[in-house]
């Protein structure tokens, strides 16, 4: 497995002081963005994959303790 490539970014409202953090991993064979608004206070993730000549999010809403869901995005 070839080493995955970070990267961290943080989104502010243009009106406010809101702001969260972001923090990307891309793996060989999916995309992992997590979402944060502080250091402790972890919001959720996207995964992205590519299934059967589809890409798929995965949607975890950790931080409201809520399912994941899966939604095809693309048919390549």
């Amino acid at each position: 497995m070839k080493t995955p490539i970070c990267a961290n970014f943080i989104l502010q409202s243009i009106d406010s002081n809101d702001k969260v953090f972001i923090v990307t991993t891309i793996e060989e064979v999916k995309a992992i963005i997590e979402v944060q608004d502080g250091v402790e206070n972890f919001l959720g993730v996207l995964e992205l994959t590519i299934e059967q000549g589809q890409v798929i999010v995965k949607i975890i809403r950790a931080g409201y303790k809520e399912k994941s869901i899966k939604i095809k995005l693309f048919t390549l």
